[in-house]
């Protein structure tokens, strides 16, 4: 059933039809997670919660981890270059952490009352981000980005949201606009969310300007990611940045920067790395280790809005700043310093200057976007600037994915990855060499 089922993968994925043997291989290799695949697609739709991490024919399904490397259920030990789409910057299950989170919990973990553990992970944040004067807990990056907007919302009145045309802010109504298409993402997301949300490409200053010039005073918010993530691992340039500060200010609308994946660029995150500051931000992946959190936060007047007596907004939570994954939060931003991200960053730069190198000796169109330790491979010809330009041939990248999976390497099935701080020259060097093996398989 299963190797039928890779055929017609390869030979039906859209326009695009797979040269090597890559599917048949990757079929070949994982019966066991052919047989949980089949298991749990019985007892969930698709098979899984998580529709990122699906791709065809099927999924690996993962035994364990550490450090940097994945073990399978199938016996495989991959590197890991995907780090749970930027969350285990850290290493996966380092020993100190662990003891830290399994301590808290064995001293409970859910009270319904404060705890300390929330004081001290707040100060870190707040000492770490000079710019994030108050800030707030919750359980997921998609309910950060909620919660700032909702926060905007509530302090200017308005409630149009401009955002960047394939900027992913994660699974709520307000940002599952203007994603892949120009409208809603989906079915399920109600028809009157297209009417709250403006967009402009990214990049494009021409085109912000006059946004704001017809409706800024319209706009609650405008909130974008410094670098796009899941969009292609896009650097802004400054301009835009710098503009977006300018005009927002002038509107007197909320600035907010979606940091959930790019808090790890830098150690003060993208203040310190593009030199601009957002009046809200959204935190999640690695702050939390390993467990599920985000933190909103910016200016203090603005995140009064939650004030428990002068306030007029409400935000609460079972989970919200459960002790446990305050404490690993905690840990791991004390042993992620400034010298961790620095050398992150070094290897980051590395990574894509060689592989450019790598991409040039083939005879494919493929683009390496991305900056400081994250990155993508892109199957287009580039420049790839935004969402548009990255989208090309997105099908096609399928094949490259499963190469290189099947060389040992574990990216994001459309391209992604990042670094973490066990990855050293000589994993870099076995990425370079599959990447290299992929491509001549490809282009064969």
């Amino acid at each position: 059933m299963f190797v039928e089922l890779a055929y017609i993968y390869y030979i039906q994925t859209e326009n695009y039809t797979m040269k090597s043997g890559a599917a048949d291989e990757y079929v070949t290799e994982t019966p066991r997670s052919r047989e949980l695949h089949e298991r749990a697609t019985a007892v969930m739709p698709g098979g899984d919660t998580r529709s990122v991490t699906y791709h065809k024919p099927y999924p690996s399904y993962v035994l364990s981890a550490s450090d940097c490397r994945i073990v399978t259920d199938d016996d495989a030990e991959l590197i890991d270059f995907l780090n749970n789409y930027t969350q285990s910057v850290l290493r996966h299950a380092p020993p100190a952490v662990v003891k830290l989170v399994t301590d808290r919990f064995g001293r409970e973990n859910g009270v319904g009352a404060p705890t300390e553990d929330a004081v001290i992970l707040a100060e870190r944040l707040v000492s770490r981000v000079p710019f994030i004067e108050q800030v707030r807990f919750g359980n997921s990056g998609a309910e950060a980005t909620m919660n700032a907007i909702r926060t905007a919302m509530a302090y200017t009145g308005e409630e149009t949201v401009l955002k960047i045309h394939g900027g992913y802010h994660g699974t709520h109504h307000t940002v599952e606009v203007a994603v892949e298409d120009d409208g809603r993402e989906h079915a399920g997301i109600p028809q009157d969310v297209e009417r709250q949300i403006a967009t402009v490409p990214f990049n494009d200053v021409d085109a912000l300007k006059p946004r704001f010039e017809r409706r800024g005073d319209e706009f609650a918010c405008f909130i974008l990611e410094p670098l796009m993530g899941v969009a292609g691992a896009i650097p802004p340039e400054l301009e835009l940045l710098e503009t977006a500060r300018d005009l927002t200010a002038d509107h007197e609308v909320p600035l907010i920067f979606d940091e959930v994946m790019t808090m790890r660029l830098a150690y003060g995150r993208a203040k310190e790395r593009y030199g601009v500051t957002p009046d809200l931000t959204a935190l999640g992946k690695f702050i939390g280790r390993r467990l599920p959190i985000e933190a909103f936060g910016g200016r203090e007047d603005i995140m009064n809005v939650f004030h428990p007596e002068d306030g007029v907004a409400h935000h609460s939570g079972t989970f919200n700043a459960n002790p446990a994954t305050m404490a690993g939060g905690i840990a791991t931003l004390d042993a992620l310093d400034a010298v961790a991200i620095d050398q992150l960053n070094e290897l980051g730069d590395r990574l894509r200057r060689k592989a450019r190198t790598v991409v040039a000796s083939h005879n494919l169109d493929i683009t390496v976007t991305g900056d400081s330790s994250m990155f993508q491979l892109h199957r287009a010809s580039g420049p790839v600037t935004d969402a548009e330009s990255a989208a090309a041939e997105t099908d096609a990248f399928a094949e490259l994915f499963l190469e290189m999976r099947n060389r040992r390497i574990f990216i994001t099935p459309p391209g992604i990855g990042n670094l973490s701080v066990p990855v050293d020259d000589a994993k870099i060097n076995k990425f370079l060499a599959a990447l290299n093996d992929s491509l001549a398989a490809i282009d064969g």
